[in-house]
């Protein structure tokens, strides 16, 4: 709580107004004070009738080497033993654990969501959320707490991790009270809420806030409401209106807006679902639980009003109908930026325009060519996934993970050209102006997104290149085989004055018996990217100097490497993607990424089998096609359903 200053007219009456209200279903009961309180600590537990209780806990049971067939679920490695491909293949490599493999069939015959913790709105889905509920486009949601990520879920959506701290409910007051005083500012943004607050007199105020209460209701809870949901908001229009004869229609409308967006409803993804005849194991969500759940996996936001009349009108009680609006939805503009912000969040991008290097070193970088090769990837990805129809990287199709892996084209500007240098790209090729241009790579340097300077120089933290942010970043981001550091051990980057390159630097790791069973694993991955100089720029030697001597010397790279669990080897990185694009267990890799952030939560192996059947099978069935992955998730039992309890 806040301390106890002057309060505003619309706050004074908070305590009598909120004393003893119960929220339908949540059984949360607000004494005294902020609701949001009580509420938000209630609401990290299961939804389920009047029940309350404590938070569901946990990450999720982790994959084996040999979990289930295909499923590729995330897994942790730490020094010694095998871990699965995804497909099929045990691997050699760290310890225990990894991203899948086979031996037993799965038996999928009985719908099988996996667990449903409730979720709260991410800080980013807040700010789009009050967007399109009020017409407020100052992204409030910067203001609170940033989430966390967890151990498998890199996007901050993991409902296991979003028991709230009571910073983040006093920055909800906060919020609520800013937003809802810019919702009210004028007698123009009071008519975005309602037409009749244009011209409201004392004789139709009580109702003009009956009727703003039941057009923002219905859509800030994404459920139909009860009579006594509007009621209980123009009480508090009524009640804080009624304190003082200075206390404007604007004041009382306010303090309305303020308890709407603190309200469980309105922060949580609130889920009770319908009973399923004959299987009193799961509930099959409601029309307008689905609408939430496909509008904020595509759009990070409410749903719209079309999307709620589709719900209505149940056309989202089956499959078929689910999938025709996912559809409509994924060709939408309004998907573009979550995918955009799923990659962010799954590559080494949002960090480029703030990495410094040695200005000595590096001359030509700067911050400007970071943010140049962000937009450079995220224009790759965005016309590959939504433009693209021409095959380019044979023999993978436009639209997919593996021609995305293996593009022979990228965008520059001519800032980023010249950055770059015209041996990068095809000969020929010049680019001039601000607009980010397609071009043609010089594929004997470059070939797709790992290859491109953003991927590489995100991956660098320092004025030298480092093979295990590579390698461990392909092992655990591109393989989901869960490399982690054995518990008791601190590596330390070797000595730069140790080797002529980064390969002999490495290679004392290598050689020690604690280091050597997670080098075996990072090696053959990281060091074909070293190429890739520390700024991103490409090149065939390393700059050394002797400490000992001050003798310089340029020496030959040996990029060489391979993967494991696919055949052949590879001589440089543009090599070793072509063979990262074969592997199953990098395509399995990626829809668990998309499993997570569409679910909210970390999967497990045995609970979410029949889940990652489905999904990934489907993906193997369209050739990797990114968009027709997104869709199979929506046809999934883990996204249509829920457990009873």
């Amino acid at each position: 709580m806040k301390g106890t200053g002057p309060v505003a007219p619309h706050r004074q009456p908070r305590a009598a107004v909120w004393a003893h209200w119960r929220v339908e279903g949540l059984a949360l009961t607000v004494v005294t004070g902020l609701c949001s309180a009580v509420a938000l600590s209630a609401c990290t537990g299961r939804i389920s009738g009047q029940a309350t209780g404590s938070a569901e806990t946990g990450s999720g049971a982790q994959g084996t080497g040999n979990s289930r067939a295909g499923t590729g679920g995330g897994g942790t490695a730490n020094v010694s033993g095998t871990a699965g491909d995804g497909s099929g293949a045990g691997t050699a490599g760290a310890s225990g654990t990894g991203s899948g493999g086979s031996s037993t069939p799965v038996d999928c015959s009985a719908i099988s969501p996996g667990r449903a913790p409730i979720r709260r709105l991410t800080t980013y889905e807040y700010s789009n959320t009050v967007r399109d509920l009020l017409n407020d486009t100052s992204s409030p949601g910067n203001a609170l707490p940033p989430q966390v990520d967890s151990k498998q879920n890199l996007f901050g959506n993991d409902a296991d991790e979003q028991a709230p701290s009571p910073l983040l409910i006093e920055q909800y007051e906060t919020v609520a009270g800013t937003v809802a005083a810019t919702a009210t500012a004028s007698t123009a943004a009071l008519a975005k809420l309602n037409s009749c607050a244009s011209t409201v007199t004392a004789a139709t105020e009580s109702a003009c806030a009956r009727a703003i209460a039941t057009t923002l209701a219905p859509r800030a809870f994404r459920r139909v409401v009860a009579a006594s949901d509007i009621d209980n908001l123009v009480s508090i229009y009524t009640t804080v209106r009624g304190v003082s004869s200075t206390v404007t229609f604007a004041s009382g409308v306010a303090a309305m807006i303020e308890v709407l967006l603190q309200d469980p409803e309105f922060l949580y993804r609130v889920e009770r679902g319908t009973p399923v005849s004959g299987n009193a194991a799961v509930k099959r969500l409601t029309g307008r639980e689905v609408a939430t759940r496909l509008s904020y996996l595509f759009w990070q936001t409410m749903p719209d009003a079309s999307l709620f009349q589709a719900a209505d009108a149940s056309m989202l009680d089956t499959k078929e109908g689910v999938a025709a609006q996912a559809k409509k939805m994924l060709d939408d503009q309004r998907s573009h930026p979550t995918v955009a912000f799923f990659f962010d969040n799954l590559l080494p991008l949002p960090d480029l325009g703030g990495l410094t290097r040695d200005a000595t070193l590096f001359p030509t970088w700067s911050s400007s060519i970071g943010l140049a090769m962000r937009s450079e990837v995220q224009r790759l990805l965005e016309y590959e996934i939504y433009e693209n129809t021409t095959q380019a990287a044979a023999p993978y199709m436009p639209g997919s993970w593996p021609a995305i892996l293996t593009s022979p084209y990228t965008f520059v500007n001519e800032a980023l050209f010249n950055y770059y240098g015209a041996s990068t790209f095809a000969p020929g090729t010049s680019v001039k102006g601000t607009a980010l241009t397609k071009v043609s790579l010089n594929t004997s340097q470059r070939l797709g997104l790992l290859t491109l300077g953003g991927i590489m120089t995100g991956l660098t933290t320092t004025n030298l290149t480092n093979e295990v942010l590579r390698g461990t970043f392909i092992i655990n981001k591109l393989m989901c085989r869960g490399l982690t550091v054995p518990t008791g051990l601190n590596p330390v980057a070797p000595d730069p004055y140790s080797g002529k390159t980064a390969r002999i630097r490495f290679g004392f790791h290598s050689a020690m018996p604690v280091c050597a069973g997670c080098h075996k694993m990072i090696d053959p991955l990281g060091l074909p990217f070293e190429n890739y100089d520390p700024v991103g720029l490409y090149r065939t030697t390393e700059h050394w100097v002797d400490p000992s001597t001050g003798t310089p010397y340029d020496t030959p790279i040996d990029a060489s490497g391979a993967v494991s669990g696919v055949d052949g080897t590879a001589s440089n990185g543009v090599e070793l993607v072509k063979l990262l694009a074969t592997s199953p267990e990098v395509g399995s890799c990626f829809a668990s990424h998309w499993m997570r952030f569409a679910y909210g939560r970390s999967l497990e192996a045995d609970a979410d089998a029949c889940n990652q059947q489905s999904v990934v099978t489907a993906f193997q069935g369209a050739g990797y096609n990114i968009k027709q992955l997104l869709l199979a998730l929506t046809q999934s039992d883990g996204f249509l359903y829920r457990p009873a309890q």
